[in-house]
């Protein structure tokens, strides 16, 4: 049986991707009070794919020697005593990392970090010799995650819909927007409405990366609404989706 650990930050993307592609038996999140709803999400958009568990830290996230006893002896039971583990240093906190790279090596686990910089995903793999981290390989993610899975981790299921092409004045321009990245291999929706106060315009994906477009006709454009609207968006979504700003008016060249 095979185990992943993986360690839950602000950010569940970084978590979600490795244990949907590399698909473990078993998957231990370790989670603290302020990160608990991001592990209630994961845990709900993954448990019909592997048995999670959950390793509650309470308010322990800064304290490396309280984090690393309560890994410890998480690892001692019978539950995950036999399991053949995979520590993901990706997310949680500094301490938490550094608590499980010191559980990693008492137990000689490989470890691996995901790097999103860019346009990909690469994950870099690590195994130990005389007790020391060394490079085993890199590789990059295949597509392994849809909007579906973005919305349902930040959002909740069942807490967010896709109206599709609507009936305002800017609606023919998110249409011809959708089309436009369809055509060139993007999964796309149109008028994702969330949690009540959510309003994505087009939300689109390739490979596993994510965007956001807030898309604006005419005057519209020149105001602020379309900015603060991104920005509302992303408090919810992460660093890990881009936004983008989309104008349909006259061009005005300025004038020295």
């Amino acid at each position: 049986m095979t185990l992943m650990v993986a360690l839950v930050g602000d950010q569940t993307l970084p978590n979600f991707l490795p244990i949907r592609h590399y698909k473990p038996d078993n998957v231990l999140l370790v989670y603290t009070t302020r990160t608990e709803s991001k592990y209630k999400q994961l845990k709900s958009a993954l448990q019909q794919e592997t048995t999670i568990f959950g390793l509650d830290l309470k308010s322990n996230s800064h304290e490396t020697e309280a984090i690393t006893k309560t890994l410890k002896d998480m690892f001692e039971t019978e539950e995950l005593a036999s399991q053949k583990a995979e520590f993901n240093l990706t997310g949680g906190t500094k301490p938490m990392s550094l608590a499980a790279y010191q559980i990693a090596q008492q137990y000689e686990a490989p470890v691996f970090y995901l790097e999103s910089e860019g346009k990909h995903s690469r994950v870099y793999h690590y195994t130990w010799e005389n007790q020391q981290l060394k490079a085993a390989s890199n590789e990059l993610l295949p597509e392994c995650a849809t909007l579906k899975d973005l919305f349902n981790l930040h959002f909740g299921i069942g807490n967010w819909q896709e109206t599709g092409v609507g009936r305002k004045e800017g609606s023919p321009f998110e249409a011809a927007l959708a089309n436009a990245l369809q055509a060139h291999g993007y999964e796309v929706m149109i008028g994702v409405n969330a949690m009540g106060q959510i309003d994505i315009d087009v939300a689109m994906r390739y490979e596993n990366q994510f965007g956001i477009i807030e898309a604006k006709m005419g005057k519209n454009g020149s105001k602020l609404d379309g900015i603060k609207q991104l920005n509302n968006v992303l408090r919810h979504l992460g660093t890990y989706t881009q936004p983008f700003y989309a104008i349909n008016g006259k061009w005005c060249a300025s004038v020295a």
